[in-house]
């Protein structure tokens, strides 16, 4: 093993991305430091109350002398203040440092444990003796290539060893004036004591921000890695010795790194035991099968998991890149850890351990036998075809954009054999407009009666949750299973025939009004249809739905056949909890008076004369013959809103009901005078019969007025009603 003499042992820049040629160099280039050459840390105590976060570096003993800059001392630097605190003097302090400074040096080199140089002070200060002059300061001072790498290197003690606790790639990537395509190689040994771990807070995002890495290879005497190690590293691939054991969990995210990373695989020394390495894919070695720990990305439309796993790790599967549209695994897959790729289709036998795992997880299985035809995916039954997937969602904005921004930034680097680099903000402006674009005719998913000569009848779990503008379920459909969101939806047709929707479908916010549901629906969970406006086809009835999960109307398979609580929905209406159109969903309850109590009715009557003058632009906007006609039986069509409402409807053309209300108000004022007639013409029994007047003679008359002395004849000009009644 050779002794680090020189930056290019431990870093350089290479010309090539192949990872094979890359280790067939670095992979030998094993190298050992000494105690003089790192940065040695003492691991931290907390104090009662103190938060610790995993990317700080170990607190360092106070001896250690003041921040470079301040070696004079400041008032704002706590080094010198707090020795001041203690009332000891600038000179005695600057003695006391310097004693503490070749103490620490001597014990490293002797390959000891710093002693705490606070002690050493205490001693000198107490008389204790200390022969400075036996230390030659000037044998002690590192080189100046020693103290570059200590800024590189920071390492802590282990049980069995050193633990690996900071790598300074920016300041490697200096040292080389290089920021990509670097190989780093980590040293095995320091002071002839193996380096046996890599801790979490190795790669701090600090600490390699900014630095794009090739190959990294981890030395053979590491024998644990902590969990995270590699998440703020931006490394292509990443090589692991022979005595590794422990592998803690790496989240990789592709895009939350910098610079963003196109792939990323895995190579591992032959003789390690635990793990091995597939096509650049890292596995565990297991009794009863192997787990997948990670799969090398990026990834093709469809993947294969090995006949080999049993089971798959929580970060196997790489995040911020394409994700596969179709999962194949084998009857051996017993768990499945990793939720990357629950939007996938699993093709995965029935009998696996796994499957019915999955299937609670809501991810959307199909069998061996499972075909894609114009994008979607069917899956086939006992006769029957099922939906599986729909086709893909659109991509979004930001999706768009951060490939528009990787294009662009490979342009500028020369990797792509465009002239002129294109605009940002050109490509923001087309996303937008297609997004807030009205949806097309061709924005269409109608879904096959038959698929491959077997009906359709189910419509999976998980099998829409996007879905284009339009869509139209055929009659062949009975059963919709949960968790069917259809974002994106505007036009929703359900058809007859239809038996039960399953909860949280349907809940996109964008659907038109009102979307019918039919009679043959008999059961619908909770969360469907959220802030929609529904038909229900067994009562007629329209309903304002809440987006409150809590507050769900809906039945699943009730008694009377009728899956929706009218008791439940009226609370609602008059509490006004998280409802979208309160007004509209009150006028519509008056209009179908399905279950409707007299006491709610006349609750609500009340609210909306409360709200009267808007309430009456919505009736003439939105309202029909039946609407004006329950309105006017429950009271808010009166004598005081007559006229007002009448003109409105007369404003908006709504002849239908112009001629409804005229003839209402006909029949009502016919009722009228017929009751005042009869109380004012037919006695009551109590009352005694008048007396007839005695007969007058004629010359007793009184004599008919002159017609000039006859009073003149007041014309009123006619009111609304007898103009509209004419």
């Amino acid at each position: 093993m050779d002794t680090i003499m020189d930056i290019s042992q431990i870093a350089y820049q290479s010309s090539t991305d192949n990872s094979y040629e890359l280790l067939k160099q670095a992979h030998k280039a094993t190298y050992e430091l000494s105690q003089s050459q790192v940065n040695i840390v003492d691991g931290g105590k907390a104090i009662e109350g103190e938060v610790w976060a995993p990317q700080l570096e170990p607190y360092e003993d106070w001896a250690k002398g003041p921040s470079e800059g301040f070696e004079q001392g400041t008032d704002g630097d706590l080094y010198p203040v707090g020795v001041l605190g203690m009332g000891i003097s600038d000179e005695r302090r600057e003695e006391l440092v310097e004693r503490a400074k070749l103490v620490r040096h001597h014990l490293q080199n002797q390959g000891a444990d710093a002693t705490n140089p606070s002690c050493a002070a205490a001693n000198a200060d107490t008389g204790a003796a200390f022969d400075s002059s036996a230390f030659d300061s000037s044998a002690f001072d590192s080189s100046a290539f020693d103290k570059e790498l200590q800024s590189l290197f920071s390492v802590r003690h282990d049980n069995e060893g050193w633990a690996l606790c900071g790598v300074n790639l920016r300041r490697i990537a200096e040292l080389l004036d290089a920021r990509e395509g670097l190989v780093v190689v980590l040293p095995s040994s320091i002071g002839g004591v193996p380096v046996v771990r890599i801790a979490a807070e190795a790669f701090a995002r600090r600490l390699v921000q900014g630095v794009g890495v090739s190959l990294l290879v981890i030395p053979d005497s590491v024998r644990s890695i902590g969990a995270g190690a590699f998440g703020a590293l931006s490394a292509t691939c990443v090589y692991l010795g022979a005595d590794l054991e422990v592998l803690g969990e790496q989240v990789c995210d592709l895009a939350g790194v910098s610079p963003r990373l196109c792939r990323r695989e895995y190579a591992i020394n032959p003789q390690n035991k635990t793990y091995y390495v597939d096509n650049g894919s890292l596995y565990k070695r297991g009794e009863e099968g192997d787990e997948l720990v990670f799969l090398a990305s990026p990834y093709p439309e469809q993947i294969t998991i090995s006949d080999s796993v049993t089971q798959i790790g929580s970060a196997a599967f790489a995040q911020g890149c394409e994700m596969p549209r179709v999962v194949r695994c084998s009857k051996r897959l017993t768990r499945v850890i990793a939720k990357t790729f629950d939007d996938a289709v699993w093709i995965c036998p029935a009998c696996a351990p796994a499957y019915h795992q999955l299937y609670r997880r809501g991810v959307r299985l199909a069998g061996q036998h499972a075909l894609e035809q114009d994008g979607c995916w069917y899956d086939f039954i006992d006769g029957e075809a099922v939906l599986v997937a729909g086709p893909p969602a659109p991509a979004s904005v930001s999706k768009r954009f951060s490939e528009a921004a990787a294009v662009r930034a490979a342009v500028i680097r020369g990797e792509n054999d465009r002239d002129e680099v294109p605009s940002l903000s050109e490509e923001v402006n087309a996303a937008v407009a297609d997004f807030i674009a009205p949806p097309q005719p061709t924005d269409l998913l109608m879904l096959p009666k038959n698929v491959s000569g077997m009906p359709l009848t189910r419509i999976g779990v998980r099998a829409l949750p996007h879905a284009p503008a339009t869509l139209i379920v055929p009659d062949s459909v009975r059963i919709i299973e949960r968790e069917n969101a259809c974002r994106g939806t505007v036009s929703l047709t359900l058809p007859e025939g239809l038996q039960a929707i399953g909860e949280h479908c349907f809940w996109s916010r964008t659907l038109q009004a009102p979307v019918e549901i039919p009679a043959s629906v008999t059961s619908v969970g909770q969360g469907c249809f959220e802030y929609a406006i529904c038909r229900l086809g067994q009562t007629g009835a329209i309903v304002h739905l809440s987006a409150d999960q809590l507050l769900s109307c809906f039945l699943v398979n009730p008694r009377d056949g009728i899956p929706f609580d009218f008791a439940r929905y009226d609370e609602l209406l008059t509490s006004g909890k998280n409802l979208p159109d309160r007004l509209g969903g009150m006028l519509h309850r008056i209009a179908t008076p399905f279950r409707l109590t007299e006491t709610t009715r006349d609750t609500l009557v009340r609210m909306l004369l409360e709200r009267k003058r808007e309430a009456m632009e919505r009736v003439a906007q939105e309202g029909d013959v039946t609407m004006v006609e329950q309105l006017a039986h429950a009271g808010f069509i009166n004598a005081e809103t007559f006229d007002q409402q009448i003109e409105l409807l007369r404003v908006r053309n709504r002849t239908d009901c112009v001629l409804f209300l005229m003839e209402w108000h006909r029949r009502q004022r016919e009722l009228t005078c017929a009751e005042s007639s009869t109380s004012e013409f037919v006695p009551s029994a109590a009352d005694p019969a008048p007396a007839k007047p005695a007969a007058r003679p004629e010359s007793a008359k009184p004599a008919a007025p002159a017609a000039h002395l006859a009073p003149a004849t007041r014309h009123n000009a006619p009111s609304s009603r007898d103009r509209y009644a004419l």
